[in-house]
């Protein structure tokens, strides 16, 4: 009598749910900051829409998502600040604004405890009227607030609040 293998059934069922936690996604929807991915959103501005359109912000406008691609998978949280920062011409094809366009920002480092996020940034930033600072700072927001993990988040630009350099008085 040949020894009989307890559970055949299982082997492939682990495997396949190996496969699902694992594998990239191709949607940026639902993602947690860690998830490797290779679509991401990030958040532009549909400009005086009155909140029509996305969460209202600016000078009577919204911030709304624009999905995109990654050159390569990465977590979702740093993947979609990366893109959001170098994303140049991908708003504007669709009508939509990109307050950080002529910014040249890059995250030197996440600090993440919990729910909580820090974002630290060096660069500077290029505002074209009064209107840019609260949408470059929704930009940032509800690109990583998008995130069902994230519940709050800080923005600091070379070591200072963000918030500061956007109001002129950092």
């Amino acid at each position: 009598m040949s020894p009989r293998r307890p559970f055949p059934w299982l082997l492939p069922l682990v495997l396949l749910a190996g496969l699902a936690c694992c594998a990239r996604r191709d949607s940026a929807q639902g993602l947690e900051a860690g998830t490797r991915t290779i679509k991401v959103n990030v958040y532009v501005i549909a400009l005086n829409d009155h909140g029509a359109t996305g969460r209202a912000t600016g000078c009577g406008d919204s911030a709304v998502p624009l999905e995109v691609d990654l050159p390569e998978p990465a977590p979702a949280l740093e993947g979609a600040l990366s893109a959001l920062l170098t994303l140049q011409d991908g708003a504007e094809a669709k009508g939509l604004y990109n307050a950080l366009a002529h910014s040249p920002l890059k995250v030197d480092r996440i600090d993440r405890t919990g729910p909580e996020v820090r974002v630290y940034l060096s660069g500077y930033v290029e505002l074209g009227g009064d209107c840019d600072g609260p949408r470059t700072l929704s930009q940032l927001t509800e690109t990583v607030l998008q995130f069902h993990d994230v519940r709050h988040v800080q923005f600091f630009l070379d070591g200072k609040p963000l918030q500061g350099a956007l109001s002129g008085k950092g």
